[in-house]
C-alpha cells in the first residue's frame, strides 16, 4: 500500500511494524460507511441535507480548517462561516451523486492521504476567486503555525491543488508520527482522530467526484490560440464625445417665433412641467441655492481661469432675468443640488467654513457678488425670498420655453454634430482640427463681467470655522475673456482610451451594446479608420477612430503556449464544476434547510463574545 513498506532491512521492518499499528489505529477508527447517517429529532444541525444532519462539530471543523487563525475580522471580511457551510452542504450533494454512481472510498485510499500529510475541505464552486482568497489567508495562518512551509504552501496554492498539506512528522526523524498528528487534528479542526477521519473520507470521497466532472474537459490548440489571440492583442481608440448637455447649450438656435410655434405644438406638456417647476422652484423661506463649478484636483491657473470665466457667465445670466434655479440645472457641477434648481435647504451648519459665511452674510433675495472658492471649486450663492415668489414664476415661464426647446433638439444637435466630426477626420483632417472646425462657427458670448474670488481658507480647521463673510478678495489666476462654445469645458475633446483586448471596455460610459460595436470595430479596421456612425453614451454621441492595434503571433503563442492552457483549462474546470454543484443544489433546494444562526459573523466590538469562545460552541 505504501512504498515504504516496499523498502528492505531489518530497520525498515521494525518501522514498518510501527507504521502498520499506526494504519491498524486509523483503520479500526472508521468505516466506509459510517457517514451515510441521518439526523435524530433531537440533534442540533447546523443544516439537513436531504434528512441529513450536518452537525455543529463538523461545521466547527471545517470552519477551523479554513479560518485557523479564528480572525474576527478576516472572517467577516471573507464570510468564511458562509463558505464553510455551502461547502459542506455541496460535499453532502457530490457524495451523494458519487455513490449514485458507484464511486467509494477505502481505507487505504484515506489512510494514504493523512500518512502523507495531506486534509481536505470543501469550499463551494460557484466563486473560484473567493475560495482562492480564504485559502490564501489559510495558507499564511498555516505557515505562521509552522504546519507547513512556505515553500510547499505556496506550490500548492498555485497550483490551487485541494489537497491541503499538513506537516504531521516528528521535527527529529521527519517521519510521520501518531502523535504529532493526534495534537495536530485536535488544535486544528478540535475533533478526535476518529471523527476527523470520518470527516476526511467524506471530502475525499466529495474530491473524487469532482474529479469526474472536471478531468474529462480538455482544450483544444485552436481554443488556446483564440483565447490567447483575444487576451494578448490590444487596440488603442481616438475618441471625440459631443455631448447633449453642450449641443443645447451653443447648437441648438430658437428664435422667439420658433419657440412660440413649439409651445403650441408641446402645450400640454410645456403646462405640465411649468406648473410643476414653478411649484419647486418657488422661494422658500431662508433657503439657499448654489451653482457649483468644480475644479479638479490640484488644478492650475488654465483651469482656475477657465472656471471663473463658467462662472462668472452663469452671473451674467442670472443678472440678465433668467431664474437663478433653471441656470442651476444648466450649469451646477453639484448634479444632486442642480436638479433641485440649485437648493440646498435652509441649515447651513453642516456647509464648509467660506461657503457657510457667504451664505449666512446674505439677505433674502441677495447673490454674491463674488466667486466662492472652497475645496470644491467655485460657488455662486443666493438667497431665496418668497416676497420675489411672483417675480420667480415670470422668470421661470420666460425660460423654460427655450430650456425644453434645447433639451428636446440636443439629440439630434449632438448626433448632427458628431456626424461632421467623423466625416472631417474621414477627409483627412486631424481630429483636433476636425472638432475645432466643427464648432468654431457656433454661438459665442461676448465678454462677460469676471467674477472676483473670496479665497478658501488655507487650512482645514479654517475651513470649518464660521469666520465673517468680510473677507479679503484676491483676484482670479489670469482668466479667459470670454466663455463660449470654444472655452465651455463640455466642448467636444479629443481623448485616447487605454489599450484594450477583446474583452475590455474601450472608454466609461458606453452601453454593453456599445462597448461590443467599438470593440469589433476595433479589432477589424485598419488604423485610422473612423467607425461609420457615432455610438451612443450616457450625454451624447461618440466619434471613435482607430488609432493604434498591437496582434499577438503564433511564435508568442507557442512561447507561453504551456501556460496558457493551464489556465484555460482551469476555467473551464471550474466553469463546469460551477454549474453542475449549481444543478444539484437547485434539484435538492427543498430538501436543504439551513440554522442562519450558525452563520451569522460575530461582531467586532465590545458588545461581542471572542472567538475562542463562539468556537468552543461548536
Amino acid at each position: 500500500m505504501l512504498s515504504f513498506f516496499r523498502q528492505r532491512g531489518l530497520t525498515n521492518v521494525l518501522y514498518g511494524a510501527i507504521i502498520l499499528a499506526t494504519i491498524l489505529t486509523f483503520v479500526i477508527e472508521f468505516r466506509p460507511n459510517a457517514s451515510q447517517r441521518t439526523a435524530s429529532l433531537n440533534e442540533s444541525c447546523v443544516a439537513r441535507v436531504r434528512g441529513r444532519c450536518i452537525d455543529p462539530k463538523d461545521f466547527g471543523a471545517a470552519y477551523r480548517i479554513l479560518m485557523p487563525s479564528r480572525s474576527a475580522e478576516a472572517s467577516r471580511r471573507l464570510n468564511v462561516k458562509r463558505v464553510a457551510l455551502d461547502g459542506l452542504i455541496e460535499r453532502e450533494l457530490l457524495d451523494d451523486e458519487a455513490r449514485r454512481l458507484g464511486i467509494s472510498v477505502s481505507d487505504d485510499e484515506v489512510t494514504d492521504q493523512l500518512y502523507s500529510g495531506f486534509v481536505r475541505v470543501s469550499v463551494p464552486a460557484a466563486d473560484p476567486g473567493v475560495a482562492q482568497s480564504i485559502f490564501q489567508e489559510m495558507y499564511q495562518a498555516y505557515v505562521r503555525a509552522g504546519l507547513v512551509s512556505q515553500e510547499v504552501a505556496q506550490a500548492h496554492f498555485n497550483e490551487r491543488d485541494t489537497a491541503i498539506p499538513v506537516d504531521f512528522r516528528d521535527p527529529k526523524t521527519k517521519k510521520f508520527s501518531m502523535k504529532v498528528y493526534e495534537r495536530v487534528v485536535r488544535n486544528l479542526s478540535n475533533r478526535s482522530t476518529t471523527e476527523f477521519r470520518e470527516q476526511q473520507a467524506r471530502e475525499l470521497l466529495a474530491a473524487k467526484m469532482r474529479d469526474v466532472i472536471r478531468e474529462p474537459i480538455r482544450v483544444s490548440g485552436n481554443e488556446a490560440w483564440h483565447a490567447y489571440n483575444q487576451s494578448r492583442s490590444q487596440a488603442t481608440v481616438e475618441y471625440v464625445t459631443v455631448k447633449e448637455s453642450w449641443a443645447a447649450r451653443w447648437a441648438v438656435d430658437a428664435k422667439p417665433a420658433e419657440l412660440a410655434a413649439w409651445v403650441k405644438e408641446n402645450q400640454a406638456a410645456f403646462d405640465g412641467t411649468l406648473e410643476s417647476r414653478q411649484k419647486e422652484d418657488a422661494p422658500k423661506a431662508g433657503h439657499i441655492r448654489h451653482i457649483l463649478v468644480k475644479l479638479p484636483y490640484g488644478a492650475g491657473d488654465d483651469e482656475k481661469a477657465a472656471a471663473i470665466a463658467k462662472l462668472s457667465w452663469a452671473a451674467s445670466r442670472v443678472k440678465a432675468g433668467e431664474a437663478f434655479a433653471e441656470v442651476a440645472r444648466d450649469v451646477s457641477d453639484d448634479t444632486q443640488s442642480a436638479a433641485q434648481g440649485g437648493d440646498v435647504g435652509e441649515k447651513t451648519d453642516a456647509f464648509v467654513g467660506p461657503f457657510k459665511s457667504a451664505a449666512d452674510a446674505l439677505r433674502p433675495g441677495e447673490t454674491t457678488a463674488q466667486a466662492i472658492e472652497t475645496q470644491f471649486g467655485y460657488h455662486l450663492i443666493e438667497k431665496d425670498d418668497p416676497a420675489r415668489a411672483a417675480d420667480v414664476a415670470a422668470e421661470v415661464a420666460r425660460g423654460l420655453p427655450r430650456s425644453m426647446f434645447a433639451k428636446e433638439k440636443a439629440t439630434e444637435a449632438a448626433k448632427r454634430l458628431a456626424k461632421s466630426v467623423a466625416t472631417a477626420m474621414r477627409s483627412g483632417k486631424t481630429a483636433d482640427d476636425a472638432v475645432r472646425d466643427t464648432i468654431a462657427p457656433y454661438a459665442a458670448t461676448g465678454p462677460v463681467a469676471l467674477l472676483r474670488v473670496v479665497a478658501a481658507p488655507a487650512s482645514d480647521a479654517d475651513a470649518g470655522a464660521n469666520r465673517s463673510h468680510a473677507q479679503p478678495e484676491v483676484s482670479s489666476a489670469p482668466a479667459a475673456k470670454r466663455f463660449d462654445s470654444t472655452t465651455d469645458t463640455d466642448r467636444p475633446k479629443v481623448q485616447i482610451s487605454n489599450a484594450f483586448n477583446s474583452g475590455g471596455d474601450p472608454f466609461p460610459g458606453l452601453s454593453p451594446e456599445a462597448t461590443a460595436s467599438v470593440v469589433t470595430f476595433a479589432f477589424a479596421a485598419q488604423v485610422g479608420d473612423v467607425m461609420d456612425d457615432p455610438v451612443r453614451d450616457a450625454d451624447g454621441f461618440v466619434v471613435v477612430a482607430l488609432k493604434e492595434r498591437k496582434t499577438v503571433t503564433r511564435e508568442d503563442f507557442d512561447k507561453d503556449r504551456d501556460l496558457v492552457e493551464q489556465d484555460l483549462t482551469r476555467a473551464k474546470r471550474d466553469e463546469a464544476m460551477a454549474l453542475y454543484v449549481k444543478g444539484l443544489r437547485e434539484k435538492a433546494k427543498d430538501s436543504i434547510k439551513i440554522d442562519e444562526s450558525y452563520v451569522r459573523e460575530i461582531r467586532v466590538d465590545g458588545g461581542a463574545e471572542s472567538d475562542d469562545d463562539e468556537e468552543d460552541q461548536n
